[in-house]
């Protein structure tokens, strides 16, 4: 089955001393008509709240009415400001959903800067070692990168810069692909149960061991950020030790991702039915018992890299009911205890079953992902 998908795709870039300054330009001009276009909806919302016919009526300036007060902004990609524009709404109206918080102002101190553009007449195109960005020109690409899939579009890039200093360009691509059909002579089925101290275990026992990075290198960050706090502001001891800082963060952010992605393609590999449960991971992060430890291991993320790479390679991902209770569910008569406190690791029923709790609930939950799986209405909807 072919099927037209979505991806992205990330690599480093090496721009001249004269287009990184105009980049740093367009981070500047993208965050100026973010701030003043959220000023702009902010006095709006505060005059019209209470008259929602007035407020929906308002037209608000757009990025080239900005250009009349700020004539810099022509020297940058007008696409690059009318994305920010509609980013800019888009935050607006989750707010009014109640998804999201009110957006706030851009400092121009955050180290991590990044703006968005559109593919217009193929002004965005790979041309042997170098890519082509509007009003940047050629930047030079990395040697050593993966190449793009056959007959690919470019539809976006983004380009951002990190707190150490390098650049990345980020592709929205798109391209049709061959998706295999998992029929039902399937023989490999797995549950992941998650785990604080392990990552997660599997149904067959076996547990990730997740090195928490984070933690490893807990002790060197606790010991520069005490000189950090000792240097004077903004001083050159100051920045460089802020660099140091933000490059150990950076390594620990690429072991992590570096880890999810061999994890995830190795169970994609050797399984056909992958079912994980749901966690409500943001209330998980604010016990103040294990909310590092729920930030190191980053759930979510690998969830994320299991859909995707299920959905390529054909195989079903599924997550069970944020409500079923796993743990609770005996793995063999299926009777369920009322309750069962975290303290008890170890699962005991009145039918013998003796087995512990993870160990236990990720039996339960690849037993759902089977069930989804021959239930044909479900089964769409649990394909990532």
């Amino acid at each position: 089955m072919k099927e037209i998908v979505t991806r992205g795709y990330k690599v480093k870039i090496y721009p001249t001393e004269e287009q990184t300054n105009k980049i740093n330009q367009t981070f500047g001009c993208v965050r100026l008509i973010w701030n003043y276009s959220l000023m702009e909806r902010l006095e709006i919302y505060n005059i019209f709240k209470d008259y929602p016919e007035l407020y929906k009526s308002h037209k608000y300036k757009l990025q080239r009415d900005w250009k009349i007060y700020f004539p810099f902004l022509s020297e940058v990609d007008s696409q690059a400001l009318n994305t920010t524009q509609q980013e800019l709404k888009s935050s607006f109206n989750n707010f009014f959903k109640k998804t999201h918080n009110l957006p706030i102002y851009k400092s121009k101190k955050n180290q991590r800067n990044s703006y968005t553009t559109h593919t217009t007449n193929n002004n965005i195109r790979i041309e042997g070692e170098h890519i082509k960005i509007p009003k940047i020109g050629y930047i030079k690409l990395k040697k050593k990168r993966r190449a793009l899939p056959c007959d690919s579009v470019i539809k976006a890039a983004t380009i951002s810069i990190t707190a150490t200093g390098k650049y990345f360009i980020s592709l929205r691509i798109e391209y049709e692909q061959e998706i295999p059909i998992l029929n039902e002579n399937f023989t490999r089925s797995i549950g992941l149960d998650f785990s604080l101290n392990s990552f997660y275990v599997d149904s067959m026992g076996k547990k990730a061991n997740y090195p928490m990075y984070l933690h490893k290198s807990e002790k060197k960050l606790k010991k520069l950020q005490k000189k950090l706090s000792k240097k004077v502001k903004n001083s050159n001891s100051y920045n460089n030790l802020r660099q140091q800082i933000a490059k150990h963060h950076e390594k620990v952010r690429n072991q992590r991702n570096d880890f999810h992605h061999k994890q995830s393609r190795y169970l994609v590999k050797n399984h056909d039915i992958i079912t994980i449960e749901t966690l409500d991971l943001k209330a998980m992060s604010q016990n103040k018992y294990f909310s590092k430890k729920v930030i190191d291991i980053g759930y979510h993320q690998f969830a994320s890299y299991l859909s995707y790479k299920c959905h390529d390679a054909g195989k079903l991902f599924h997550k069970v009911n944020k409500y079923y209770a796993s743990s609770k569910i005996c793995s063999v008569c299926g009777s369920k205890k009322k309750t069962l406190p975290l303290s008890m690791r170890v699962y005991t029923c009145e039918c013998g079953n003796v087995i512990d709790r993870d160990i236990n609930a990720a039996i339960n939950i690849c037993v759902e992902g089977i069930k989804i799986f021959f239930n044909k209405e479900d089964r769409t909807t649990s394909l990532a």
